[in-house]
């Protein structure tokens, strides 16, 4: 493991109240990926003894944004403009994982899509996700982070 994976490590920042409510966690992985983790348990499941799709969409939509402030360490805050999701198979108990890939990200607006797997970030496919973001900055350092495209 590099020392900027331990960097990364301790910072990955903390989603609030809701993060404890739902009992999620961020993960980040040896290659400096982050994933949001979560234990699929009787406190999530719908009436039909799978999990709600308010779930499923936290999870994508967390991911996304950690994403988004993984890369640009600097932000305030982000918040979700636009969030889009796949259902792709149900969503049982047990561990899922949601990871998330920049697609882009410039001085306004960013991109993610996510993806959200049972057991592993490479497991079965549960439900794919896009989210757009708007990007907080500190007043007046707005330029300093290029445009760019991952």
């Amino acid at each position: 493991m590099t020392a900027d994976v331990d960097l990364l490590r301790r910072l990955v920042p903390a989603t609030g109240p809701f993060q404890e409510f739902l009992g999620y966690r961020a993960e980040v992985a040896a290659d400096g990926s982050v994933g949001v983790v979560l234990e699929i348990g009787e406190r999530h499941l719908s009436q039909y003894g799978i999990a709600h799709g308010g779930v499923t969409l936290t999870l994508l939509d967390t991911a996304g944004g950690l994403a988004v402030l993984m890369a640009a360490p600097r932000l305030v805050r982000v918040a979700t403009i636009s969030l889009a999701a796949n259902f792709v198979r149900s969503v049982e108990r047990g561990r899922v994982v949601a990871t998330a890939r920049l697609d882009y990200i410039g001085g306004a607006i960013a991109h993610a899509a996510m993806r959200l797997c049972a057991e592993s970030a490479e497991g079965p496919l549960l439900a794919t996700g896009h989210g757009a973001y708007r990007l907080f900055r500190e007043r007046g350092s707005a330029a300093d982070e290029p445009r760019r495209s991952p």
